[in-house]
């Protein structure tokens, strides 16, 4: 699986060091062997780390390495550029460039998954009509599912003992959101917001780390949107009921043995934020 090239190997020792799963071993002379075949989580470290192409990973064709250029982003633009993200829902009629969409999936699949799995897939919904008739299903869902209950204080409390008291905070004004918009009719773009892109991932039902691959992920396209001058929002509503209601998955052509983990709208802001809010103080603690 892994060939170590004698002639060019320096024996600097950086591809043991930095295998995760323990393949290498150093021998006496410090000569590199690949101890451990059968460990190996073909992540590629061991080729991406070596200065003199000695190695080469059969299940990793050797003209997908990149060379990396240097980086050079301080933490204090790093900083402004994490905090000054923000959810956006307000979008310009402006389509979103296939180029730019291609660019995000690119740092979307680039984000570590567990054991080196890569088994999350994308979906990219530019389809109106498509949006919009997922849209109703996704209200029609999340209010069966419940919110059509916590209208009053028997609702509530018996939400309480089900999802518990943050999770009811959470939802409450949703009740009223849904109720009243569609009282005035008003219920198109309460989902999507009529972002011109959303971008869905799913995984593997049975892998219990596929929701944090996905989800780092969507947060690497968010951050890397920002750089674009575009804007992101995370569509909770859709993951929670697609994970409720199959019907969903399958409109979207989502494999059985998967769930929806991510999705994010993005589209061209109407509005550009001054300032930093401000956020809560959280427990800290240092051990």
């Amino acid at each position: 699986m892994i060939k170590i090239d004698s002639t060019k190997c320096t024996q600097c020792g950086f591809c043991f060091e930095v295998c995760p799963n323990y393949v290498l071993a150093l021998g006496e002379g410090r000569e590199i062997k690949v101890r451990y075949p059968e460990q190996c989580c073909i992540c590629g470290h061991c080729v991406a780390i070596c200065p003199e192409n000695a190695l080469i990973h059969q299940e990793i064709l050797t003209e997908k390495f990149e060379d990396l250029p240097v980086t050079t982003i301080s933490p204090g633009n790093m900083r402004n550029l994490l905090l000054s993200r923000r959810s956006v829902r307000v979008f310009k009629e402006k389509p979103v460039p296939k180029e730019l969409i291609e660019q995000l999936i690119e740092v979307g699949i680039h984000a570590g998954t567990s054991s080196n799995g890569q088994t999350e897939s994308f979906i990219v919904i530019r389809d109106r009509n498509l949006l919009s008739g997922l849209e109703e299903m996704v209200i029609e869902v999340m209010w069966n599912m419940g919110l059509k209950y916590l209208g009053d204080r028997i609702g509530e409390n018996l939400a309480k003992t089900q999802i518990g008291d943050e999770m009811v905070r959470q939802s409450i004004p949703y009740h009223h959101i849904i109720k009243n918009r569609r009282n005035n009719n008003q219920l198109a773009g309460m989902v999507f917001r009529n972002a011109p892109v959303v971008i869905v991932s799913h995984g593997l039902r049975t892998n219990l780390l596929a929701r944090t691959n996905c989800s780092v992920a969507a947060r690497n396209m968010e951050i890397m949107a920002k750089t674009m001058g575009l804007g992101t929002c995370w569509v909770g509503f859709l993951l929670a009921a697609a994970n409720h209601a199959r019907e969903i998955g399958r409109v979207l052509e989502i494999p059985d043995d998967h769930n929806i983990y991510s999705a994010i709208m993005v589209g061209y802001p109407k509005h550009e934020y001054k300032k930093i809010i401000p956020r809560k103080e959280r427990q800290v603690r240092w051990i």
